[in-house]
């Protein structure tokens, strides 16, 4: 079953190490696609294409593997509520 963070509600997909080579920093990242098909939520559909939006950040420690970066789905929603204008009140006049 996917990790999943119930405070944030954050689905973790997958995770990865840093690297570095000659044109900088980048990042090699694993996605568990049995995370993606446990939480088929996660998969949007725009134009007959499907896609993920996916959220890549360091960890606060590297594990016993190397990894030093986890992979999460990026709940959209949840902005697009926040930046919803209010109802304002209207002026008598």
């Amino acid at each position: 079953m996917a990790q999943v963070n119930q405070e944030s509600n954050t689905i973790y997909l997958g995770h990865g190490k840093t690297a570095t080579g000659p044109y900088g920093e980048f990042f090699n990242i694993t996605l568990n696609l049995n995370k993606v098909n446990e939480h088929p939520h996660v998969i949007e559909e725009y134009m007959d294409t499907k896609y993920i939006k996916l959220r890549v950040t360091k960890k606060a420690e590297v594990d016993e593997y190397g990894k030093n970066v986890m992979v999460s789905w990026w709940d959209t929603s949840k902005i697009q509520n926040e930046k919803e204008p209010t109802e304002t009140k209207k002026l008598p006049f």
